[in-house]
């Protein structure tokens, strides 16, 4: 169990430094429940397999994009692979871990159906809740705007069109919010019945999924191709507003509801993402 927990551990830690934005070591800590000084054993033992750990000038740690064009052998990926098939196919990190590995196609799409899987029984769940209009618990949801990991009491309404994020009513900030499926670790059903249903609005969401607040703002934002390659890992929905441009460089212009998002970008990759006026 405890090797298990481990080789988790340690993919975890991967996808985390792999994820926009670059991440503290309290917040590392936080999100693997482990204590500061054991995550910095944990990123001592990613550099003893091969990873480059940086830091940026605020002392956030990632990884760079271009690390991981090869990082582990056929081999390896397959033992890994069969450890977590057999000791943990029901972990909820198995399919990210999965669909990860430089695995043979076939090992690869299998990964992705099972994250599909995972993502189908999240849906399903909501839609009972829906329903039969009950409250639920987003269990461990990490917000990308607060960076935190907490459980979330929340009034499901509705899902976005292709079912990337849940549009709900959260009593506790009372507001409709949008919340990414693909950040809740599991979804609880209450017996409490829906409150609020006349607060209830279903919106349409910008890119970064965050919903209309009757305000719209234009953005131009310039790219490198690792601030690129993040920004479409983390918010997939900017991927059809992204142009490379003839330096190399991308440009991703549109419309969006708030600029949290925006400047929350534009402080944790300095350097590599600027605004164009």
């Amino acid at each position: 169990m405890f090797n298990q927990h481990r080789i988790l551990r340690v993919f975890k830690l991967i996808s985390l430094l792999k994820a926009f934005p670059n991440k503290s070591i309290k917040r590392l800590a936080q999100s693997l429940e482990i204590s500061e000084r054991s995550c910095y054993r944990y990123l001592d033992l990613l550099a003893e397999l091969g990873f480059v750990v940086e830091k940026d000038a605020h002392n956030k740690f990632f990884i760079p994009a271009e690390d991981f064009s090869e990082p582990l052998t056929k081999e390896e990926a397959t033992l890994i692979h069969e450890t977590i098939t057999v000791a943990a196919k029901n972990h909820p990190l198995a399919a990210s871990i999965l669909s990860k590995l430089p695995y043979l196609d076939e090992q690869h799409a299998m990964g992705q159906h099972i994250l599909a899987g995972h993502l189908a029984k999240l849906v399903t769940q909501i839609k009972e809740a829906i329903s039969t209009e009950k409250q639920i618990i987003l269990h461990k949801y990490q917000s990308a705007s607060s960076e935190s990991i907490s459980d979330r009491r929340v009034e499901p309404i509705g899902f976005t069109a292709n079912y990337q994020y849940l549009c709900a009513y959260e009593p506790a900030s009372a507001q409709n919010k949008y919340f990414k499926l693909e950040r809740m670790f599991a979804i609880e059903i209450l017996v409490e019945n829906h409150k609020f249903k006349e607060a209830h609005l279903l919106l349409k969401p910008d890119v970064f999924g965050f919903n209309e607040t009757g305000s719209k703002f234009p953005i131009k934002l310039k790219l490198s191709m690792r601030a690129m390659l993040f920004l479409k890992d983390d918010y997939p929905a900017t991927a059809p507003f992204l142009k490379e441009q003839a330096d190399g460089s991308w440009l991703l212009e549109g419309e969006v509801n708030s600029m949290e998002p925006v400047e929350r970008i534009l402080r944790g990759m300095p350097g590599e993402v600027e605004m164009v006026v």
